[in-house]
């Protein structure tokens, strides 16, 4: 397990490639950008992807993969425990694993939905699947994974899997984050993102008109704000259950958006300050000024910024107007 004063070094190297990260300038030109191949070309003046192929506008994800490839390579080749950022990549395994599951019972063709960021190879991860040999994965993994194949297959309900292994993946995530002694911000980060899935899971169950039983199910454990309070407010307003989240920082995310989905019964804004609330967090890792929370911001805001980068794409492709794009853009880390 390393220490604070081993991230001098690269907590150095984190602060030195920071000024290339989007801005919020850099994403409004992006925006701006008249038609989906000239964000592209903006893109690549950006010094987004490795530059060996460009791609063009309808191949964006392929810039975007090179992205996420290469600022994950780079935390490895600087982390003096690399061990300690895996936990970053068990959404994508879990991922895979609901797409492998998923796909045998469909019989259909899993691969162009797998994900390549996992701590697992998608090829050794589908291999473990279809010979249903699990002794490589975590053991909350395997024990998730045994668990929704027995539940599929008495119930045929895939919604389950998703369910079961969501719970696991970011009690995988819970784990490893309590395991590392280098400060609370990891922790703090794991906590507050299974406390914006459960709200915003909170507001699709009451939309859809589901059951308390149902948002248990859904619920993930773990977070700061208690299943208790959610279901306490599920026969009340929007609004009651604002004044609850008061002490948990949750008030103005959920009066906001809530205003939105009872106005529009748009989920838009609520996602998108559920988001917001995780890059504030992370930016308070700019004032540390060497250990794991440098590394660990950078990576998270760089994932987020490839989110907005994805959303300003799609909708440049689809001909969306620009406020449309701009109200679903998160913020920005820098």
């Amino acid at each position: 397990m390393s220490k604070q004063s081993d991230y001098i070094f690269a907590s150095a190297r984190v602060r030195g490639v920071e000024k290339y990260l989007l801005s919020q300038e850099k994403i409004d030109k992006l925006l701006d950008a008249a038609t989906s191949a000239d964000a592209l070309k903006i893109l690549y003046d950006m010094e987004y992807g490795d530059g060996e192929e460009p791609v063009s506008p309808e191949q964006f994800e392929k810039l975007l993969t090179e992205e996420h490839n290469w600022v994950y390579g780079f935390i490895s080749s600087i982390a003096p425990d690399p061990q300690e950022f895996t936990m970053f990549r068990y959404p994508y395994d879990y991922h895979n694993l609901k797409v492998l599951l998923t796909a045998e019972y469909k019989m259909v063709d899993p691969r162009p939905m797998l994900l390549e960021f996992g701590s697992i190879n998608t090829e050794r991860l589908e291999a473990m699947v279809r010979d249903r040999e699990f002794s490589s994965m975590t053991p909350m993994m395997k024990s998730a994974v045994l668990d929704a194949i027995d539940v599929f297959a008495k119930t045929g309900d895939p919604q389950k899997i998703d369910l079961i292994l969501d719970k696991a993946c970011y009690g995988d995530m819970l784990a490893a984050a309590e395991k590392i002694k280098a400060g609370r911000f990891l922790l703090d980060y794991v906590k507050l993102s299974i406390d914006t899935i459960n709200m915003k899971t909170f507001a699709r169950v009451r939309v859809l008109r589901k059951s308390q039983d149902f948002f248990s199910r859904a619920f993930l454990e773990g977070g700061n704000i208690p299943e208790k309070l959610f279901l306490e407010s599920y026969d009340e307003s929007l609004e009651q259950l604002t004044e609850r989240l008061l002490p948990f920082g949750f008030h103005a995310v959920l009066a906001q958006g809530g205003a939105m989905l009872k106005e529009t019964g748009k989920f838009t804004l609520l996602e998108k300050l559920c988001d917001d609330k995780i890059i504030q967090l992370i930016r308070t890792a700019r004032y540390v000024t060497f250990g794991i929370e440098p590394l660990a911001a950078y990576l998270i805001g760089k994932e987020y910024e490839i989110k907005s980068v994805r959303i300003i794409m799609a909708g440049k492709l689809a001909g969306l107007p620009n406020e449309v794009i701009r109200e679903r853009v998160r913020e920005t880390y820098v």
